[in-house]
């Protein structure tokens, strides 16, 4: 009877233990979803803004490209006798990004183009039945943009057709070449085994396969198989210009064999109608989440230790590692937030550059018009009025002469914050006298100090030694600020140039009582393509890259510089450089 019953207490034991164990497995199965379910969704997000910021650059860089053509072609002044050789010349430099760019005249003949040795001058499109493109933008009067060809070298490229037009009359277009591996080098993502970046046309069609597995120009479902569940339906959101995330299962012989997520986003670049997506295994975010597991699985195992050495405290196990669990995730949710939070701020920014560049482009093109309007107003004069005065023909000469040195300065400063960014831009070490320097400088802004009866103090201290610098460079440093405190400054205002010696290096301030900044503006001066009042900056003219210059001209030697200003008081300029022993030059 006592082994009977025995051996009933026993079973209900192991009953009432087995349902325990159940219960917890139960519950670790379903936090495990749950929590899965949360990190997919964050993770997805994180690719899906990883994905629109790549898409961005890619389309805000190609039609920047596009637009340098655009302003050139929109230029109603005619053909140049150099068939625009040294504006294709500017263009390519600036750009970066094209493998050659090319003026056809009217008649479909190449006659200019840059770097010379890959464009095929004297070759007629007509002639070699290439004419199409050239024919549609002569009627369109628009852009147009072919999808990426097969070049002569093998390699694929995108052709940009831009019609030039004087007035309504056809003057020829410009040809433009950007390679495939261009885009690829600079803005598609580094990815492992396991994950890869793909590129649709608006057909559906394979442009580019960052795995390398799969042929372009190939419909991409049917590369993956269109019975491949959810692949269809992301595929026709990415032709159809839309953005965000999906997943598909990968099948083999009707089976499932993996899951992957896909994050996309839309390129538009003028008729080109693109969709980057960025794909990842589902195995991806287990592994965000494996300390997790790990958690969970302490979970299970210590409890069903406890149940069957201590039942009796089970229960209170379990509560006090479910609250570890509930941290933990909270943790790495918190983690993601951060990460998306990063990334909205990025976006931020690209957009805030994005919209300088566009203030920037519409400014340059209004100091780039400026002088020419001046200048062939003048030109005209002359050669309307043969017999003028000769002061009033001089006078018309240095008109055009000045507005020739305008748009060299605008140039200049172009080509110099594209070395600076590009780490480029050279210097040519000297000793330099900084009195001769300043010296130099003055006289150079010499037409509109006395224009305006500024009062210029120089004090440098006696027994400074020479400046290890680049001369024409410091030159510069000093013009672009003092010509700020010329311009900001009122008639009859007073600025100070203030040169001494501490320790190996020399500190220079330039000072003015001119309207001055605010705080904000100055967190902000040294920013490309930044303005300080968009009103008053119009008054005195400039690009928004003069003081980025003169950043990188002075850091690019080793110094530093920075500016301290309050509004209404005038602003200060503080730059160091290195001092020279002069025993290195005996």
């Amino acid at each position: 009877m006592w082994n009977r019953k025995s051996r009933w207490n026993i079973i209900l034991f192991a009953v009432v233990v087995l349902l325990l164990i159940s219960s917890i497995f139960f519950l670790w199965m379903k936090t495990n979803i749950d929590v899965r379910s949360v990190v997919e969704e964050q993770y997805q997000n994180q690719q899906l803004l990883l994905t629109r910021q790549i898409s961005n650059s890619i389309e805000r860089s190609l039609n920047e490209k596009v637009l340098l053509l655009e302003v050139i072609a929109k230029k109603d002044t005619g053909v140049p006798p150099d068939y625009y050789k040294s504006d294709l010349k500017s263009v390519y430099d600036v750009a970066g990004m094209f493998y050659v760019v090319e003026y056809v005249a009217a008649n479909g003949t190449i006659v200019s183009g840059y770097p010379d040795e890959y464009v095929p001058y004297g070759l007629n499109l007509y002639e070699s039945n290439q004419h199409r493109a050239f024919e549609m933008v002569k009627a369109s009067k628009d852009v147009y943009i072919t999808e990426p060809l097969k070049l002569m070298e093998g390699n694929y490229g995108s052709f940009i057709w831009i019609p030039v037009f004087e007035g309504d009359k056809f003057r020829g277009a410009f040809i433009a070449i950007i390679h495939e591996a261009d885009l690829k080098s600079r803005y598609v993502v580094e990815s492992n085994s396991s994950s890869y970046a793909y590129l649709l046309d608006e057909r559906g069609r394979l442009l580019y396969d960052e795995s390398g597995n799969y042929k372009r120009g190939t419909n991409y479902a049917e590369l993956l198989g269109s019975d491949s569940p959810g692949l269809v339906d992301i595929i026709s959101k990415q032709v159809n210009g839309s953005e965000g995330n999906g997943k598909y299962f990968v099948l083999d012989n009707g089976s499932v064999v993996e899951e992957r997520l896909v994050s996309y986003s839309p390129i538009n670049w003028y008729n080109q109608k693109w969709s980057l997506a960025i794909t990842n295994p589902s195995s991806e975010v287990d592994r965000l989440i494996v300390s997790v597991y790990l958690k969970l699985f302490i979970v299970a195992v210590v409890s069903v230790i406890f149940i069957v050495f201590v039942s009796s405290f089970v229960v209170v196990i379990i509560f006090n590692w479910s609250k570890s669990l509930e941290k933990e995730v909270d943790e790495k949710t918190q983690e993601l937030k951060e990460s998306n939070k990063s990334l909205l701020e990025v976006n931020k920014k690209l957009k805030e550059l994005d919209r300088l560049k566009t203030e920037f482009l519409s400014i340059v093109s209004h100091e780039l018009k400026t002088p020419l309007t001046a200048m062939k107003t003048s030109s005209e004069f002359l050669q309307e009025n043969d017999g003028c005065d000769v002061s009033l023909r001089h006078q018309m000469l240095d008109i055009i002469i000045r507005n020739i040195d305008r748009q060299s300065r605008m140039v200049d400063d172009l080509l110099d914050i594209s070395r600076i960014e590009s780490n480029r831009m050279r210097f040519h070490r000297e000793p330099v006298d900084i009195e001769e320097t300043i010296k130099v400088s003055l006289e150079v802004l010499d037409s509109i100090i006395k224009e305006k009866h500024m009062t210029i103090l120089v004090e440098v201290q006696d027994d400074l030694s020479l400046i290890n610098t680049d001369k024409d460079k410091l030159v510069q440093v000093f013009v672009n600020l003092l010509n700020n405190a010329v311009k900001f400054s009122k008639k009859k205002g007073i600025i100070t140039i203030t040169v001494e010696t501490e320790d190996d290096i020399v500190k220079i301030s330039i000072s003015d009582n001119g309207i001055g900044m605010s705080s904000e503006e100055l967190e902000r001066i040294f920013d490309k393509f930044y303005q300080i009042d968009s009103t008053s900056t119009r008054k005195v003219g400039g690009s928004g890259l003069g003081l980025s210059i003169v950043k990188g001209i002075i850091e690019g030697q080793g110094g530093t510089i920075i500016a301290r200003s309050e509004l209404g008081k005038g602003s200060t300029f503080v730059f160091t450089l290195i001092k020279q022993d002069i025993e290195e030059y005996k």
